[in-house]
């Protein structure tokens, strides 16, 4: 499943993302994916610069304690969107890591992912 694919799933009734305000979701959900997979690294270079002019996410600032705040409220975000549903949350980062594992990202990157995980389980 691509990008652009899960997030066509985003909103959809009878869905794992069936969430109360998908356009919140998604923007939240970009960010959070565009922190962690960067153009430069991504072996799916052209899918996910499509996908982040779409969605058009904030300018992710370069200054750790403010990637930190922004993944913080992003997570809050997803975290209330899918209601605090342990199961939603699992496929959430299951998606997450997929398209870390797919796209082959630094060691640095994946702690963005253990930072969403360590915020949306506390």
């Amino acid at each position: 499943m691509t990008i652009k694919q899960w997030f066509a799933l985003i909103g959809k009734k009878d869905t794992i993302f069936d969430v109360p305000d998908p356009v919140v979701f998604k923007e939240a959900t970009s960010n959070i994916l565009c922190n962690i997979l960067h153009l430069e690294n991504t072996h799916r270079h052209e899918e996910l610069k499509d996908f982040c002019d779409l969605l058009q996410p904030k300018e992710i600032s370069k200054d750790k304690d403010m990637i930190r705040k922004d993944i913080a409220a992003n997570v809050k975000i997803i975290k209330d969107q899918l209601q605090n549903d342990e199961y939603k949350m699992l496929q959430f980062m299951k998606m997450l890591n997929r398209f870390i594992i797919v796209d082959n990202c630094k060691d640095e990157d994946y702690c963005v992912f253990e930072e969403v995980k360590s915020l949306l389980f506390d």
